[in-house]
């Protein structure tokens, strides 16, 4: 779906640029049942949600297009290489379609450059076909020339979607913006995607955001941001055509 040309916003492919997020801690089995469900009736591009709750996802989208996707060593990212490889693995074989991982951050701001390219191959390497994409902090990135390189080692990596962010965790992490979506749009060669996430909670924020670059978004507000369009005209909002 997230190669399509929209034109025109409508309830239908807008939803198919939403990974519809819940992933706190203290959510319930009821709560993520709830969640699957809403997936299935919005037509969501993928259920994002804890790795524990895989089975329970598989069961419940059975014979949907919603696909499953959750995510590894969240926020921190400096779990050994070994240790995220594991992981990876087990989240695969459990039958997730895409997967998240926090990137290590401290290898990169150390000047380990080949630590944090070692990473990515490897994860690449696990991954096999399920998608895999990295929470790159840009916020805790010095200056453009170093953001760039960053991007360009996980593109070259084969890491298949480059991420702003990973939210409200670890400090240093950042909403979602035009600027830095922007930014990686114009840095990569193409063989990697871009995915926006954290803070988007309106449609205007969602179509800047696709209009910059973005092919998926990771929002918890979903449900909100189609009720948005669900109140005005689809002539009233259009995305570039570049998507």
């Amino acid at each position: 779906m997230q190669n399509q040309k929209v034109d025109q916003v409508t309830r239908k492919n807008i939803s198919a640029f939403i990974q519809f997020t819940k992933i706190a801690p203290g959510v319930t089995r009821q709560e993520i049942e709830e969640h699957l469900e809403l997936c299935k009736e919005y037509n969501f591009q993928a259920a994002m949600i804890a790795p524990c709750w895989i089975p329970l996802a598989q069961d419940i989208l059975k014979g949907t297009n919603v696909k499953i996707a959750s995510y590894i060593d969240f926020g921190m990212g400096n779990a050994s290489i070994q240790g995220k490889v594991a992981q990876l693995q087990s989240l695969r074989e459990g039958g997730v379609d895409e997967v998240d991982y926090a990137p290590n951050m401290g290898f990169l701001l150390s000047g380990m450059v080949e630590e944090f390219e070692k990473e990515a191959r490897e994860l690449v390497r696990a991954a096999g076909k399920v998608q895999l994409k990295a929470m790159l902090q840009m916020g805790m990135i010095g200056n453009e020339n170093e953001k760039a390189s960053a991007i360009r080692i996980l593109e070259d990596a084969g890491v298949n979607w480059i991420k702003n962010s990973s939210g409200g965790w670890p400090p240093g992490a950042t909403n979602a913006s035009v600027e830095d979506i922007s930014f990686i749009k114009k840095t990569i060669k193409g063989k990697s995607r871009i995915k926006a996430s954290v803070g988007i909670k309106t449609f205007d924020q969602a179509v800047a955001l696709i209009n910059a670059g973005a092919e998926l978004l990771g929002t918890s507000s979903g449900i909100k941001i189609v009720g948005d369009l669900d109140h005005q005209s689809s002539d009233d909002h259009s995305i570039s055509s570049q998507y």
